[in-house]
């Protein structure tokens, strides 16, 4: 193959790729089918007064964006739910009688340095996080 063809092989991949590179972009469509994907999506009981604020802002108030893509950061939920000694204080087992669960919030493995969403979601329903390895119940988790 002469240098020709080969530059001429190079260019036509090179032209097929940005072809291909432009109908990928979104268009007003997909912008339409995410608008209905996000209208469709629950919010937990104990989170609706948050949408009461409207659509929008109660995805700002946690995802910090209109159009989330991420789940929420960690310091949005802290904003609300307080620092992360302040639920780790909430969650501590009242009793160390009975044996009970230990506390999700000050992992003996961890500490408090768990993100809020490896356990929490909003829009599904959330998992212990512990129960990878362990069997606790943690009867008072809201789903």
């Amino acid at each position: 193959m002469s240098i020709y063809q080969r530059i001429a092989v190079i260019l036509v991949a090179l032209f097929s790729l940005s072809v291909w590179a432009q109908n990928d972009k979104p268009t007003a469509d997909d912008a339409k089918a995410f608008q209905q994907k996000l209208s469709d999506i629950t919010i937990k009981p104990y989170h609706q007064p948050l949408a009461a604020t409207g659509r929008d802002a109660s995805c700002q108030l946690c995802h910090g964006a209109k159009t989330p893509t991420t789940p929420a950061n960690d310091s949005n939920c802290l904003t609300c739910h307080g620092s992360l000694d302040q639920i780790a204080a909430m969650t501590e087992p009242k009793s160390k009688e009975g044996h009970p669960e230990p506390n999700p919030h000050n992992s003996i493995h961890y500490g408090k340095d768990v993100p809020c969403s490896t356990c929490h979601s909003e829009h599904k329903p959330s998992q212990v996080y512990c129960n990878s390895c362990h069997l606790f119940k943690y009867p008072n988790m809201k789903p």
